[in-house]
């Protein structure tokens, strides 16, 4: 990576939501796309009114969005409410991005001063990446990438990293911080041949994945 090239930018500060709206969006999260009110307000409890407010405002936020579902009967369709990336990092976002970028900015800050700390490093990835999924495959290392503050966006054949959780590490030791994530697309993938390139493009890097 180079400083001089535009890349990813900072994980943008994730909100801090109240302990009822944080519960209903980490409800969303575990049940997946198109979630109807009448479901999360049985699982919730309470008045589905109650629900319904903590749900609009998570979609004010960002944090979720709200689309028709397919129709049952006559009337109106009935909406189903989905997590979105932004909503997932504000759930999950704490223990894993924040916990990794003070840990990881400390690690590459020693390895630096290892000699190969290059190849020491895209183990270490490798091993971390293997570690995170069941099953290595692309929509788990992508999963993993959202939880870790990468916002990843998936095109084609490439994974666009639009952040990087640990930009200011990753610019003082650029070939430590790029060899971990590497070996991390390599181990969570389980495909070797998938390939990061830092910096690729203006705003994002990059992973090929063949």
């Amino acid at each position: 990576m180079s400083s001089a090239t535009p890349g990813p930018s900072r994980p943008a500060p994730q909100p801090t939501l109240p302990p009822a709206r944080a519960r209903v969006a980490a409800l969303l999260g575990e049940l997946g796309e198109g979630v109807p009110l009448a479901e999360l307000a049985t699982r919730i409890g309470g008045h589905p009114n109650a629900t319904r407010a903590h749900l609009d405002a998570l979609v004010e936020e960002g944090l979720a969005e709200a689309a028709p579902l397919p129709r049952t009967g006559p009337g109106r369709p009935a909406l189903g409410w989905t997590l979105t990336d932004a909503g997932r990092r504000a759930v999950a976002g704490d223990p894993s991005a924040a916990a990794y970028a003070e840990i990881l900015s400390v690690v590459v800050s020693h390895l630096a001063k290892v000699p190969g700390s290059e190849e020491i490093a895209r183990s270490i990835g490798r091993s971390w990446g293997v570690e995170r999924v069941a099953t290595p495959s692309r929509p788990a290392l992508v999963a993993v990438l959202r939880d870790l503050g990468f916002d990843p966006e998936v095109d084609g054949d490439s994974i666009r990293l639009r952040a990087c959780p640990i930009l200011d590490a990753a610019v003082e030791h650029p070939s430590v911080v790029c060899a971990i994530h590497a070996g991390l697309v390599a181990g969570a993938s389980g495909d070797e041949r998938a390939r990061l390139v830092p910096f690729a493009e203006p705003g994002a890097c990059r992973i090929d994945v063949a």
